[in-house]
């Protein structure tokens, strides 16, 4: 079964020499290779403003996957990877650990002292493995800082 989902593309303008990055819709074969996406940039849309929202949100995780590229082929236009995109610097690994422990701040201030976390079981299940696996994340990217530190 085919699917599709929205991924951010570079493109070089040759006219201007300049680079813009835009979300397009990106659809796949069964085998998980990219088929075709659509020729002009999309906006986010919804019949409602919860649509919107939802819409958006999906915009955002195509910043979770590498940035394409359109490039010309024997076979014609295909997408790769831009591996540009994607550089870690010395920054990196605190700035991801500094935004972990800021989100789990806010995990806490705005679901962990909801008053409906003190009275119902399976919220705060769900909510104790959500502030366990993002302080997991914070201990791991630490760990890879150490590591390669070699401190």
């Amino acid at each position: 079964m085919s699917h599709w989902n929205y991924r951010v593309i570079r493109k070089h303008h040759p006219e201007t020499d300049s680079i813009t990055y835009q979300v397009h819709e990106v659809y796949y074969r069964e085998d998980g290779i990219i088929d075709c996406w659509t020729q002009e940039p999309v906006v986010p849309m919804g019949e409602t403003a919860e649509e919107l929202r939802e819409d958006i949100r999906y915009f955002l995780h195509a910043f979770r996957r590498p940035i394409l590229e359109g490039k010309e082929t024997d076979e014609g236009s295909a997408l790769v990877s831009d591996d540009t995109a994607d550089a870690i610097n010395d920054g990196h690994y605190f700035e991801l650990m500094d935004r972990a422990s800021v989100a789990l701040d806010y995990v806490y201030q705005f679901l962990g002292s909801h008053p409906l976390m003190r009275k119902e079981k399976t919220l705060q299940d769900v909510y104790e493995k959500a502030e366990e696996a993002l302080a997991e994340l914070y201990q791991r990217v630490g760990r890879l800082e150490f590591d390669r530190s070699g401190s």
